[in-house]
């Protein structure tokens, strides 16, 4: 089972490198098209279909009171992230400046962009917390290194979109694979603590959008 997760890991890691080296298709084609069937149609046909288990298996479950607990942490954590993200876009600027904010609302408002991003973090996180993350875990039996490996692979996944797209310079080089990195091992831990993906993606689509206005 191990060896599975870094082979599909490796062919999907591939496939995305590639695709985006040769392609710049709208976000929206992005994250709602292209990223589901590279990132989900793998461990999807591999969990559901080859060993006919439930989705549970890869995080997706849902229970009213338990997704609500997870709403209610989530914007918590989204907005001290917000906080954290104020202060960056403050030390970055030497002010508060909102031009990031009138940028996305100009692309298409803050609807689309909450969406985009919700669906970023699903997809994602299906991949690196349900499926890396989770079998790694269940192998082992040990967390930290399962949470640190998958959240490693998980970050260069991110590679391709930094030097094809992001085009990052200076201290964002370092810092923004090191968010991910760390956010991984975050999200982990809490994948754990919550038994399902709805808390993990939560904080990722915030910890998205916290980048995206003010980083």
């Amino acid at each position: 089972m191990k060896r599975q997760v870094f082979i599909v890991w490796f062919f999907i890691f591939i496939v995305w490198a590639f695709y985006r080296a040769k392609f710049i298709l709208p976000e929206s084609v992005d994250e709602f098209i292209v990223k589901p069937l590279i990132f989900l149609v793998p461990p999807l046909f591999l969990v559901w279909v080859w060993e006919n288990k439930k989705l549970k298996e890869l995080g997706i479950s849902f229970d009213v009171k338990s997704f609500l607990t997870d709403v209610y942490i989530g914007v918590v954590l989204g907005i001290i992230l917000a906080v954290e993200g104020l202060m960056a876009n403050y030390l970055k600027y030497q002010k508060f400046s909102f031009e990031p904010v009138a940028a996305v609302l100009l692309a298409g408002g803050i609807g689309s962009f909450l969406l985009i991003n919700l669906a970023t973090a699903f997809s994602e996180e299906v991949l690196g917390r349900g499926f890396l993350f989770g079998r790694l875990y269940k192998v082992t039996g040990k967390q930290f290194p399962s949470a640190i490996t998958a959240s490693f692979l998980f970050m260069l996944l991110h590679l391709p979109v930094m030097f094809t797209r992001l085009h990052l310079t200076g201290t964002a080089l370092l810092f923004y694979p090191a968010s991910i990195f760390l956010m991984g091992v975050t999200n982990s831990y809490l994948y754990t603590f919550r038994r399902n993906l709805v808390l993990p993606i939560l904080l990722h689509a915030f910890w998205n959008m916290t980048v995206s206005l003010y980083l």
